[in-house]
């Protein structure tokens, strides 16, 4: 247990991250604007939004390598500012942009990255390139491609022994096979304790993936939902009525209209299937579908095509 970490008095999980009213000013424009965050010990949070829109930002405050223009940001009990190089030892950081030695091996380089750890994990960095990247590591890097270099940081990434993973849009450079992979090493992650932040723009390996998800937009967090509950408990109804469709419904059955067309009512339900079932039976409804519901429905309601733009304030990465 890390020195500072703090958790719930009542046994939940821990708190491993948290952000109170975390704002970043450049000049006249706020980059980041008054976010507050919790991550959880041992999840994956997702963190979703295009660029522009605060994730590197807000992940860069978390390392320490920005100063916050207001508000505080904890890592393991840790303050991010104060004490940066000892958040920095516990967290694996893997960013967006990769920048690395090319007249390196891709070993040499694995083993200069672990030598930063006191040479631990260089072992299982080295297995993951070869056995799961099928890397090799022989080979200069400067002879590697985009995608093999980001292969060979993510080796490195996920072989450094620490408690965080923050992973800046991982499977960006990488082909479907190699995506496929990168999940399956968040989930062994997970199993294994681990907490990670998962920065992506591929909304289907964020859902596969994550239990909870956060939606920034300029700048801003605007959602955080938790998956599980999502697949557990939202359903989606597509109602065709005899006549006029409700313009009303009881409070106790949970249910958000999402579209309507005349007779026919696209509605979102959360609550229990039997007062719902009871409803519908006095209902004059001719036909019905039950469905479900994936991210991207989620995420256009905050990055669709028919989302009003705001103020202009938070126009950063």
């Amino acid at each position: 247990m890390i020195k500072g970490l703090y958790s719930d008095c009542d046994g939940g999980p821990a708190s491993m991250i948290v952000t109170e009213g975390l704002t970043k000013r450049y000049g006249d424009v706020r980059a980041l604007i008054d976010v507050s965050l919790e991550v959880r010990k041992g999840e994956v949070y997702g963190l979703l939004g295009p660029n522009g829109s605060g994730k590197t930002t807000t992940i860069r405050l978390l390392l320490g390598l920005l100063h916050p223009t207001a508000g505080r940001a904890s890592v393991a009990g840790l303050d991010c500012w104060r004490q940066s190089l000892d958040v920095r030892r516990i967290v694996s950081y893997l960013p967006g942009e990769l920048r690395m030695f090319g007249w390196m091996t891709g070993y040499a380089m694995l083993r200069f990255l672990s030598s930063l750890r006191g040479g631990i994990g260089l072992d299982r960095a080295v297995a993951i390139a070869e056995r799961v990247m099928r890397l090799d590591l022989d080979r200069k890097v400067r002879t590697y491609s985009t995608g093999m270099k980001q292969k060979l940081a993510l080796a490195q990434a996920f072989a450094d022994p620490v408690e965080i993973l923050i992973l800046d849009e991982p499977t960006s450079a990488l082909d479907p096979s190699a995506r496929a992979l990168v999940i399956g090493l968040v989930r062994e992650a997970r199993d294994q304790g681990q907490t990670v932040i998962f920065s992506g723009h591929v909304l289907a390996e964020v859902e596969q993936v994550a239990d909870r998800v956060a939606i920034m937009r300029r700048g801003r967090l605007v959602h955080v939902e938790d998956m599980h509950a999502r697949r557990l408990n939202l359903r989606l109804l597509l109602l065709r009525f005899d006549g006029e469709a409700p313009i009303r419904f009881p409070e106790e059955l949970e249910l958000t209209e999402r579209e309507r067309n005349g007779q026919v009512l696209l509605l979102e339900h959360r609550g229990a299937v039997a007062p719902l079932l009871r409803w519908l039976t006095e209902q004059r409804v001719v036909d019905l579908a039950v469905g479900t519901d994936d991210l991207n429905s989620l995420y256009d309601r905050y990055h669709g095509p028919n989302v009003k733009d705001d103020d202009g304030e938070g126009d950063w990465s």
